[in-house]
């Protein structure tokens, strides 16, 4: 796959918000942009160029960090919809995946299994 599959309207979706581009005037999908959500005292920052499929994550409580993670070349996002759950999810390899959710309130999830052969 050459680029994400999620759109640029989808994220503008999921995340609720403009995002901050570094250079608006290049396409989306070869920019760096940074989506930023704040829920209460913890506010959450993704960064992501589409083109290079990376990201940062950033969660924030109260100004002080709790989890950061950050990928490059990771293999899809996408925003994935089931009746009234939302959530965007990273699929960083064949058994390494991680969800965020931001409804009710922001929730992130990772997920690592190692595939074996009995």
């Amino acid at each position: 796959m050459r680029y994400i599959s999620a759109e640029d309207w989808e994220l503008l979706s999921f995340f609720e918000v403009e995002p901050q581009r570094a250079d608006p005037s290049i396409p989306w999908v070869y920019d760096d942009s940074v989506y930023l959500v704040e829920d209460g005292e913890l506010a959450l920052s993704f960064a992501i160029h589409p083109a290079y499929k990376d990201i940062q994550i950033i969660l924030k409580y109260q100004g002080h960090s709790l989890y950061e993670f950050a990928a490059t070349g990771v293999k899809d996002i996408r925003v994935l919809k089931e009746k009234d759950d939302e959530m965007l999810e990273i699929i960083l390899s064949e058994q390494q995946k991680l969800w965020i959710r931001l409804h009710p309130s922001i929730k992130i999830v990772q997920d690592s299994r190692e595939e074996t052969i009995v």
